[in-house]
């Protein structure tokens, strides 16, 4: 048993004497959760769905404790899903511009002229909700078109592809939406807001750069959209100095042909030349069971192998020998950086050992995994085998917004109490963390002073939890 430790992910780690007698606390609250678990199984959060979980893990001190701690670095998150629901419905909707077209059985929100919503009725979201007899009840339907939960509860047991329509529909509702220049801008700083307040010090965001429009129906490209996210960006560290930064991994639907992935390609290029500290990668995005896998883009990234940073989901699929579950073989052969959720990596020994020799990182999204149906309970999650052997992981959140949760410290507590071992306490997530930091796209140099900044935010963690400031709700 202790040989296996060492093998996992945190058995190397060094414990100052502070960290063992803060690791001593929280192991003892995770132990006397377990316990109660095997007790009253039919209430223990670690087993459960999110939606069902989510009031019971705002309840445990373990998750107080991982909610205060220094996360470090989010490497997957799609950037027009990061946010609550709930934010968007309270502040964008409340805007004098929000409206809503209903057109062919589709609903979406959007900021544009009313002659915008072809073959369908444009209503403006205020008027709306003026003249409705509930406003709770409105706004609550409002949010159901952009969050999960909010729909029928069978959505915690159907099959894979109609919950990825499900989820897909949402990004149309608020494609348009945060299309217009101000919202666009107003959702961007909520971002950093949210994430930076759940302790998370970095980011770098998918983000397809569609174009923007403002009230003037002025449009602008994708060097204007990196432009404007990288102003805000700047903006939001020099009110906060903590906050490290936020970068771009400019993503592409799997949808697309081999032209326009060409094409895409060498706009990657170009945002890349303009905006060499923002611009760090790209991705190809979607449903991989029913989408195109990455070898039918094999030509295009083959050309651009040697002068684009790939940092590519994979793997995100039950299946075994499948397009998708290949994709991972694609991914690491095109020399992909990170790999995003890397699900079905466990099904191949020997590619997993290739992984770990290069040190591509697996970015692990738990509640996403959970929610859009790979599995059900997340201790029966891939990743357990991936800690048992100290695969390299960084933990995401992928759409947190889409699924009532706010930032990564749910996503945490899933991986503290159901991938980790029992015996896995302050060694692991100070790992977790810290190479959080190892497998991001920044220098050195910035990694340097970004370390120095987490070091003290850490040891004022460990010392809080000493001081008990954590065991009181």
């Amino acid at each position: 048993m202790d040989t296996e430790d060492q093998h996992a992910t945190g058995g190397h780690a060094f414990l100052t004497s502070k960290e063992s007698k803060a690791n001593e606390i929280l192991l003892q609250y995770k132990n006397q959760s377990i316990s109660d678990g095997i007790e009253h199984p039919e209430s223990y959060a670690p087993g459960m769905h999110f939606f069902n979980a989510k009031p019971l893990i705002d309840k445990s001190v373990i998750f107080r404790i991982l909610k205060a701690m220094p996360k470090g670095s989010i490497l997957h998150l799609h950037n027009s899903a990061a946010v609550s629901s709930r934010w968007v419905i309270k502040n964008l909707t409340y805007r004098s511009e929000a409206k809503l077209c209903d057109s062919e059985g589709k609903t979406i929100f959007t900021a544009r002229s009313f002659k915008s919503c072809s073959n369908g009725t444009l209503q403006n979201i205020p008027a709306m909700r003026l003249q409705n007899d509930s406003v709770q009840a409105f706004d609550l339907w409002l949010e159901s078109l952009i969050n999960l939960k909010l729909r029928e509860s069978d959505l915690m047991y159907v099959d894979m592809n109609t919950i990825w329509v499900e989820f897909e529909q949402m990004f149309t509702v608020l494609k348009d939406f945060l299309g217009y220049k101000p919202f666009f801008e107003a959702y961007a700083n909520r971002l950093l807001r949210e994430f930076f307040e759940d302790n998370v010090m970095y980011l770098e965001l998918r983000m397809s750069l569609s174009k923007l429009y403002d009230s003037d129906e002025k449009i602008y490209d994708e060097i204007e959209v990196v432009r404007t996210m990288a102003e805000i960006v700047k903006s939001f560290k020099e009110k906060n100095p903590d906050f490290i930064g936020a970068k771009v991994i400019f993503s592409k639907h799997r949808g697309m042909d081999s032209t326009v992935a060409q094409n895409y390609l060498k706009t990657y290029n170009r945002l890349k030349e303009e905006f060499p500290e923002t611009v760090v990668g790209f991705d190809i995005v979607g449903q991989e069971d029913i989408n195109k896998p990455l070898s039918n883009f094999i030509d295009e990234l083959q050309q651009y192998k040697k002068s684009v940073s790939y940092y590519f989901h994979a793997g995100e699929t039950n299946g075994y020998g499948n397009d998708a579950d290949l994709n991972l073989i694609d991914a690491v052969l095109l020399n992909s950086r990170r790999i995003g959720h890397g699900y079905a990596l466990f099904k191949h020994p020997v590619l997993r050992k290739i992984v770990k020799s290069k040190g591509i990182a697996l970015e692990v999204c738990p509640i996403s995994n959970q929610v859009l149906r790979l599995l059900s309970d997340l201790r029966n999650h891939p990743a357990v085998s991936f800690v048992s052997e100290n695969l390299p992981l960084v933990i995401s959140s992928d759409d947190p917004g889409f699924w009532d949760s706010i930032g990564v410290s749910y996503d945490f507590y899933y991986v503290f109490m159901a991938f980790a071992p029992r015996t896995a306490g302050i060694g692991f997530l100070k790992q977790i963390v810290w190479d959080s930091v190892r497998y991001s796209t920044l220098t050195s140099n910035e990694r340097t002073s970004y370390a120095e900044i987490l070091q003290q935010k850490w040891d004022n963690f460990i010392d809080a939890i000493i001081e008990g400031k954590y065991n009181q709700m």
